[in-house]
């Protein structure tokens, strides 16, 4: 009896608890910095610096956008509470969303929860422990957005220092709500998805059509009414977005109040919003920590019939996608898309933000029914390339860079296969490209219609999208092969590892080159006053992009393919 009561005592549990792992939690946290600054530290400077030049460009946009609407007293009074709002609103659906997928990610789809529910740890801490996680890494689109708004709104409106204050606490206050949402949702999908996948995909596709279906039609209706009724009908939807029970409106009421200098307003929002995140979080982690062990169970469970039906898909998807290889090569890519279909961090990122693009391009024509004159339709078309080539870059040097690297574990499976080393590679990129491609034209295709481009500048953005997608996809899989690291398993680090930062740089070099080309055509072409009259000087722009896309491609797959050869695994 005495042994036995001496022994939870001395368990870590008993001990320490939360806390303890808390601070185990901490001290890998601690590790994995100082081993990015140890290991990679051009890499941590270029992401100090990127974030930088993101925050600096940022502030400046909503600086002048803030400078612009106090020339107009009353439209002003009226726009500048509406910013806050919809900033709030597209937080809250952007946080739950990323909260879902990195919930899910850290509590079914990494080995470490296995192992702490194996230990005395009850499972709600284990719950809190990677629910604090994932708010950690959610909310950073959040601060990237929200301390250039902050300081620009600061500085345009004068305000004293507890504005800052009032906004750090509503942002700390605000961000659990929509992560506790999102922790439920991550329990949800575990509890039923298994079970109910075709089902639940079958009801969410064909909700999402008639929601496209209908957006679209009113974008159809509001293209044809007068500037005078769409502004009214524009601003009657918004109210929606101020309903007193949205945590978004506490948030901005209490900033409001910090501006209006009402401290008493401000303190009983900033309560309402920190009390009701409070109160979220424990639920939330409450009932997650209750099913958590049936939750892990039907995630890693999946039925004989289930894994049938997904191979069938699988498999059905790739012989269309990629009917131009050859069946050999079929058989590899097929790994790649199954991989990429289990794989949430893959297509949550690349939904997400073609996602978010998709759908400002398909508001883009509400926002000025009579259409852009011929300098906007210019610029909007320029920083419409540059945003989708961005997304490629960071895309292709996060998920396609590591692909090489990680089939260095299992070559010895590889070349079995009745396939050569260069057709390995090329596989590779094949996939990458399909991919890439698929999702940029769909964006691209969005772009031309808002902005109703004329035939000879939507076909150079077109070519310009293709040739882009064909260098960064070529980069990432030709300096992946040039450059593996196969002792590590982890994509994330290999990205982050020498190669992967060679190639970013390389990848943003390219499309920085590329984005200038492309301005030069729009600005030719806006300066002569016709979007479908191609100079000279504009096709051999046009072809140097092209040319430029391609070149990268071939040299870099050249190069991998002759280092893969020689590989000795």
């Amino acid at each position: 009896m005495e042994l036995g009561r001496s022994l939870p005592a001395s368990t870590p549990h008993a001990s320490a608890g939360l806390g303890w792992l808390l601070r185990l939690k901490a001290a890998i946290i601690r590790n994995r910095l100082s081993q990015l600054v140890n290991q990679s530290p051009v890499k941590l400077l270029l992401v100090i610096l990127f974030i930088g030049v993101i925050w600096a460009a940022l502030y400046f946009v909503f600086d002048e956008a803030f400078r612009f609407m106090r020339r107009f007293e009353q439209p002003a009074a009226i726009a500048i509470p509406y910013v806050f709002h919809v900033f709030f609103v597209a937080m809250t659906a952007l946080l739950a969303f990323s909260t879902a997928i990195l919930s899910y990610g850290a509590l079914f789809g990494r080995p470490e929860p296995s192992f702490l529910l194996a230990t005395p740890n009850p499972p709600r801490h284990v719950v809190s422990v990677m629910y604090l996680e994932s708010l950690f890494f959610a909310s950073w689109s959040f601060i990237l957005l929200g301390i250039p708004l902050m300081a620009a709104f600061g500085e345009v409106q004068n305000l004293p220092w507890y504005f800052y204050a009032v906004f750090a606490v509503a942002f700390l206050g605000f961000v659990p709500i929509p992560g506790a949402v999102g922790l439920l949702v991550a329990l949800v999908v575990a509890l039923w998805l298994p079970k109910q996948a075709r089902r639940m995909l079958i009801y969410a596709a064909s909700a999402a059509i008639i929601l496209l279906v209908v957006w679209w039609s009113r974008l159809w209706v509001a293209a044809s009414e007068s500037s005078g009724v769409w502004l009214h009908s524009f601003l009657g939807e918004l109210q929606y977005l101020k309903a007193a029970l949205l945590p978004s409106t506490w948030v901005a009421n209490s900033i409001r109040a910090a501006v209006e200098d009402k401290p008493a307003d401000a303190a009983f929002y900033l309560f309402v919003t920190l009390a009701t995140g409070l109160f979220f979080s424990w639920a939330a982690i409450n009932i997650a920590g209750a099913k958590l062990l049936v939750a892990f169970g039907r995630a890693h469970l999946i039925t004989h019939r289930a894994r049938i039906r997904s191979g069938r898909l699988s498999r059905w998807f790739t012989r269309i996608a990629f009917f131009y290889a050859p069946p050999e090569m079929q058989a590899l890519i097929l790994k790649d898309v199954r991989t990429f279909l289990r794989d949430p961090s893959q297509w949550s990122q690349l939904a997400i933000l073609f996602g978010l693009l998709g759908l400002y391009l398909l508001y883009l024509p509400r926002s000025r029914p009579a259409g852009f004159d011929l300098p906007w339709t210019g610029l909007i078309c320029f920083l419409n390339y540059g945003a989708v080539t961005l997304i490629l870059s960071t895309f292709t040097s996060r998920f396609v860079f590591p692909m090489i690297s990680m089939e260095g574990r299992q070559m010895w499976l590889v070349a079995l296969w009745p396939l050569p080393r260069r057709q390995a590679v090329w596989a590779k990129f094949f996939y990458a490209i399909t991919i890439t491609v698929f999702a940029a034209m769909i964006v691209t295709a969005l772009s031309i219609r808002a902005l109703n481009l004329s035939f000879a500048l939507a076909a150079v953005q077109v070519c310009a999208t293709l040739a882009t997608c064909v260098g960064l996809c070529g980069l990432a899989v030709g300096l992946g092969a040039r450059l593996p690291n196969y002792r590590e398993t982890n994509p994330g680090r290999i990205a982050s590892g020498l190669g992967g930062t060679l190639n970013l740089i390389v990848s943003v070099m390219l499309v920085a080159v590329t984005i200038v080309l492309f301005g030069v055509v729009c600005y030719n072409l806006v300066s002569t006053g016709d979007l479908n009259q191609l100079e000279r000087t504009d096709l051999l722009v046009a072809a140097a992009i092209v040319g430029l896309g391609l070149a990268t491609a071939v040299i870099s797959m050249t190069v991998g393919v002759r280092a893969f050869r020689r590989q000795e695994f």
